[in-house]
């Protein structure tokens, strides 16, 4: 890399603008995330976008969209890499396949009042005044009836936290997923009843694939890597 004289810039002053550069992008892309619906930390957002930033993934799957607030910073940090990569958001947006198989009664009565119609229009309304949709792809439909994508560089599973649909989601769609991509399962301690019910999901990955890490702030959640 070279100034404007000519002068090789050292590669820790490299380093130093690349970090600076992805600093900016999450700043921008949390400012994005703080007008957006939904439960996603601003520490995760951050995370999502140096990942991003850093593996360049060309194909990211999310699973369970609600408002955007894990998709809008992923789908900036995409634009940011200008390199034509695509976020396809899998939701149905409906109170029916929201409280399938759920068991407490809290829950269920939050998802069947829930107006996702007004959710999803104001998702769109964001990606619309942020300029990302060249970026994501909305699908409407569960995650069992979404056409299957291929050659994934990033899943992200969010969706219904039960336990037959939290493991179909990783059953289905981590083998769609390219090797050396990611994966990040949300809400690793999600409790019903004295369940918690995304641990069948996380087992498979532990079995299958490669744990890398994993955080809790609002919640637990982890990254793994497809071997």
């Amino acid at each position: 890399m070279f100034d404007a004289h000519h002068t090789p810039i050292a590669h820790s002053q490299y380093e130093q603008a690349i970090n600076q550069s992805v600093m900016q992008i999450q700043e921008r892309a949390i400012s994005m995330m703080r007008q957006c619906d939904g439960w996603c930390s601003e520490q995760k957002g951050a995370f999502l976008v140096s990942l991003i930033s850093e593996a360049k993934p060309q194909v990211i799957v999310e699973i369970g969209v609600y408002g955007g607030k894990s998709l809008i910073p992923m789908a900036y940090a995409l634009k940011a890499n200008r390199n034509g990569g695509m976020i396809y958001g899998i939701d149905p947006w409906s109170n029916a396949e929201s409280v399938k198989e759920l068991r407490e009664e809290a829950n269920v009565d939050f998802w069947e009042r829930l107006d996702h119609e007004r959710i999803k229009r104001s998702l769109i309304a964001n990606i619309r005044r942020f300029s990302l949709g060249p970026q994501v792809e909305l699908i409407q439909s569960t995650s069992e009836a979404a056409a299957p994508i291929q050659n994934i560089g990033l899943l992200h599973i969010d969706g219904n936290h039960s336990e037959a649909m939290s493991y179909l989601d990783v059953v289905k769609w981590v083998p769609l997923v390219k090797s050396g991509g990611y994966i990040i399962l949300d809400d690793m301690t999600w409790c019903e009843k004295g369940v918690y019910t995304t641990a069948k999901a996380g087992a498979w990955l532990d079995v299958n694939c490669i744990k890398l890490t994993e955080f809790t702030d609002s919640c637990k959640w982890g990254v793994w890597v497809k071997p």
